[in-house]
């Protein structure tokens, strides 16, 4: 076997995978991503991106390509339930469509207040080959029909043997840290013998049907996402590709009557697909067929020592709300700076346990909303809806560990509602700035190094801000804001969004979210930004 060493090994080519390869290149991080699959997903699962991954990409520069992407189903709208697609009637389908645009426009009008980006539809069939092209061009190895034989850690690294799929060649990888994508069925959780919490399955089992068909027929342009078809004996929901010609039919089967995935072959899926529609004499092309369960169940720790558990290999959650995917991808952002400060030798290994600390919170309130939209949709159970914002959900929730340098505070962080004010362990507050004569979001600003925004003309910042960063070896960025400052307020006011004075400074973190806060500013900014960094850092 022939030997190598990489400071990241990554099992798992997914979204999560193939994130975490892409935010460990921009932050100078080798890796090698292994795959067992031969290439990126071959059946359209995860298609829905919350306006919060969309800033994540942002910050890779593929914000643009995914919305184009996305274009074909930008206008996708909706739920309707029929018996069969044939007995829709188009009057009725018009009249709930019309009622549609004011919805979503108060969602777009919601989430313009909070972010620069949109959220968008490109399901994981569309979405992996872009973020595939964006790693190939950067640093770091890729291998398809790769697949992880076993591994072993001690107090340096981790062993892993990996074998082509093809060839049958082993190869032995030494690397500093590993990274499990490795999916819902993880054979790296299992090993680790961390054990899962949750309920299990909570909203039944499905089959997913891929299929290709004209219902343009019976839908005469009306375009929801979701229709859900009442027939009992195929009691299940069509979601669009395309917007045009290609579907997914989701079709419950129930295990404790002894159905079975192998049970469906193409020609029964076709069936199905027939009766769903209420018509015996369509052409159907069956490209992929995959079982699916809503589930609920969550790893007691995404740690153990150098072994992360991202994605759904650490957290599967029912697919109301569309949560799933975007919440893995952010654990992959969360870990990646974190990983790239300590093999950079810019952080103690201690700030690694930081991942846990925060992601497992985020995770659990994402779960629980999406459990109780999952309940609330099939009257199953205690739904407390009420008590959790969507919004606040998506991007509200607030990280609490060493890296986040707490404030006393007597009130406590909401999830009732949206609260993005500069507050530590919040996602720092978006607001739109001139900057080198272009037009952009606070949130563009962030993504590399550390970030300190303070106002125009607090010179001691900066220089506090350089002999600090010069000290411990780690990048900070500052940047003045005000009306004439390196960045200009084009509407909303700094201060006040941050909730500081003119003396103030925030202290935002290569992930995007607050690490500290002065309101009044300091008598020595030096040293107490000294004292801050260490104390997130080492």
């Amino acid at each position: 076997m022939t030997h190598k060493h990489v400071p990241v090994l990554i099992v798992g080519g997914g979204l999560s995978g193939l994130t975490s390869a892409l935010f460990l290149a921009r932050h100078n991080v080798d890796y090698l991503l292994i795959e067992k699959h031969a290439g990126t997903a071959m059946h359209p699962k995860a298609g829905g991106i919350t306006f919060r991954t969309m800033e994540v990409f942002r910050q890779l520069g593929l914000e643009a390509a995914i919305r184009t992407a996305s274009e074909p189903l930008d206008n996708i709208r909706g739920r309707i339930a029929v018996e069969t697609i044939k007995s829709i009637d188009l009057e009725e389908l018009e009249k709930v469509e019309s009622s549609q645009p004011a919805i979503d426009q108060k969602i777009k009008e919601n989430i313009k207040k909070v972010s620069p980006s949109k959220p968008a539809s490109c399901n994981q069939m569309e979405l992996e080959p872009i973020l595939l092209q964006a790693a190939e061009q950067g640093k770091g190895h890729i291998h398809y029909n790769t697949e992880l034989i076993e591994y072993q850690q001690d107090d340096s690294g981790v062993t892993a043997t990996i074998m082509d799929r093809e060839t049958g060649t082993k190869e032995l990888i030494r690397s500093d840290y590993l990274v499990a994508a490795d999916g819902a069925k993880s054979t790296i959780r299992q090993h680790t013998k961390i054990p899962t919490t949750g309920r299990g399955v909570i909203g039944g089992h499905y089959i997913n049907i891929y299929f290709r068909a004209d219902l343009s027929h019976f839908l005469k342009g009306s375009q929801f996402g979701w229709i859900q078809i009442l027939n009992p004996e195929v009691f299940g929901a069509f979601i669009t590709v395309n917007n045009r010609d290609e579907w997914v039919y989701h079709v419950a089967y129930n295990p404790s009557q002894g159905e079975r995935p192998e049970d469906f072959s193409e020609e029964r899926c076709c069936e199905i697909i027939k009766k769903a529609i209420g018509v015996s004499n369509l052409d159907i092309v069956i490209f992929s067929i995959l079982p699916w369960a809503a589930v609920e169940q969550t790893a007691t720790c995404f740690q153990d020592n150098r072994v992360f558990l991202i994605g759904d290999a650490a957290h599967l959650m029912p697919p109301t709300g569309g949560f799933g995917s975007n919440t893995g991808i952010q654990d992959a952002h969360n870990l990646a700076w974190k990983l790239a400060a300590v093999i950079h030798k810019q952080a103690h290994p201690r700030l690694l346990q930081t991942y846990h600390d925060e992601r497992h919170y985020a995770v659990e309130v994402t779960t629980k909303c999406a459990s109780d939209l999952l309940f609330s949709a099939i009257n199953k159970g205690v739904s407390t809806l009420n008590n959790m914002d969507h919004l606040a959900v998506t991007v509200g929730y607030k990280y609490s560990s060493t890296a986040i340098i707490e404030e006393d505070s007597a009130t406590t962080h909401r999830m009732d509602q949206l609260e993005l004010n500069g507050r530590p362990g919040t996602r720092a507050p978006h607001m739109w700035l001139k900057y080198q004569d272009k037009c952009i979001s606070t949130l563009d600003l962030i993504g590399e190094n550390f970030v300190l925004f303070t106002r125009e003309d607090n010179s001691l910042w900066h220089t506090a801000a350089r002999k600090v960063s010069s000290h411990l070896g780690v990048p900070i960025n500052v940047y003045d804001i005000g009306s004439q400052g390196d960045c200009v307020e084009c509407e909303d006011s700094w201060e006040e969004l941050y909730d500081v004075t003119s003396q103030g400074a925030v202290l935002i973190r290569p992930d995007g979210f607050v690490a500290w806060r002065t309101k009044e500013g300091e008598s020595n900014p030096h040293l107490i930004l000294k004292q801050v960094m260490t104390s997130i850092l080492w």
